[in-house]
């Protein structure tokens, strides 16, 4: 089980170090376990709750109300503030479940649909449009990051469990990264696994990782493909000048980039192999 410290929590919530000590103390909202040295440790039900009561406070309802809430209740709150959009199915269905951080049902349906159609086509079908559709209906507004960070980490585990299931070794080698934030990270994640499902192994470094940062890496893994993942939300302008500084300072290396709009860079950086999404991937990886 995953465990959080008060910082992390903060980064990931956006509640205030401070606030959420106050809210402990005053309102008994979370009771984190403590180490011998007596610091917070929370783990991913905490998480889940304080997202959950983070995207209620800023729509404007008292944390001493809220204190009071059962699970239920914030869900029935949650459906109510959070209206779901028009989209049908099983992903208007995960939608819902986000909105309303109703984990065991989001859980339940992802794991119903990987165990069904396999994790390749639960990626494909499910897991990449409802990515697609969070950031059209969620990335303008502020309020719906906690939605999201929750939905992203619920997604994340199931990746993590198939990815190290096709783990081989003595497979040629492919360095992945991504040099800006993505909550989430569920891209590269995503990459890993097909990668992986393809017959080669990766070095994984993560994202929001500097382009200079990743050559120690590149250098010490002896991989001879380096992979940079762009991040759903970048703009032409950002992922031009990522890839300007990618292409700089990996002079020797077969370069690829992975980001939907990358077509439209093909022209101007001709030494780099540019794939625009999971089926470009797959067929990509299986060239000779």
């Amino acid at each position: 089980m995953l465990q959080y410290s008060i910082a992390d929590i903060s980064q990931i919530t956006g509640i205030k170090t401070f606030t959420l000590r106050a809210w402990e103390k005053r309102y008994g909202i979370i009771a984190p376990q403590r180490t011998g040295t007596n610091i917070r440790k929370y783990g991913e039900a905490d998480l889940h709750r304080l997202l959950a009561v983070s995207a209620l406070v800023k729509k404007g309802y008292k944390i001493s109300e809220v204190c009071d809430f059962s699970g239920e209740q914030i869900r029935e709150k949650l459906g109510t503030v959070f209206a779901t959009q028009n989209t049908h199915g099983k992903i208007g269905q995960l939608m819902k479940m986000s909105q309303t951080f109703d984990e065991k049902n989001f859980d339940k349906t992802l794991k119903h649909e990987i165990i069904e159609s396999g994790i390749g086509s639960a990626i494909q079908n499910i897991i990449v449009p409802f990515m697609q559709e969070a950031e059209n209906q969620w990335i303008a507004d502020a309020d719906f990051l906690c939605i999201k960070q929750f939905a992203y980490d619920l997604i994340r585990r199931r990746l993590i469990v198939a990815s190290d299931l096709e783990e081989k070794e003595n497979a040629e080698k492919i360095l992945i990264f991504s040099p800006l934030k993505d909550p989430g990270e569920l891209t590269l994640l995503i990459t890993d696994y097909i990668i992986k499902k393809c017959g080669k192994s990766t070095v994984y470094c993560g994202e929001n990782i500097p382009v200079k940062q990743v050559k120690k890496a590149y250098e010490v893994s002896s991989c001879k493909k380096i992979m940079l993942i762009g991040k759903l939300t970048d703009s032409a302008e950002d992922l031009q000048k990522t890839i300007e500084n990618f292409d700089k300072e990996f002079p020797n290396a077969q370069k690829t980039v992975l980001h939907k709009n990358s077509e439209d860079l093909t022209d101007k950086f001709p030494q780099i192999d540019f794939v625009c999404g999971v089926e470009d991937l797959k067929q990509y990886l299986n060239e000779p």
